[in-house]
């Protein structure tokens, strides 16, 4: 988890691309997926957010509110 956070944080690498793939986030939203995650990073990695799923969460409650990524959610 602490390497997805690193990612997130930056907006790029490999644990971020491996949950890009899980949430069928399509090649054409990936750029879009990482930047939001990099943009609300705060948000979902707050200090509540203690297990993964806690973060996934948080993950889909921001693309929840984004316009294209909404759909994966």
């Amino acid at each position: 988890a602490e390497s997805l956070a690193r990612d997130m944080a930056v907006g790029q690498g490999e644990s971020l691309n491996v949950l890009a793939e899980l949430l069928n986030i399509k090649s054409q939203d990936k750029a879009r997926f990482f930047a939001v995650s990099k943009q609300n990073f705060a948000e979902i990695y707050s200090a509540e957010n203690h297990d993964s799923l806690q973060v996934l969460a948080s993950l889909q409650a921001v693309m929840a509110k984004d316009e294209v990524l909404k759909a994966y959610v």
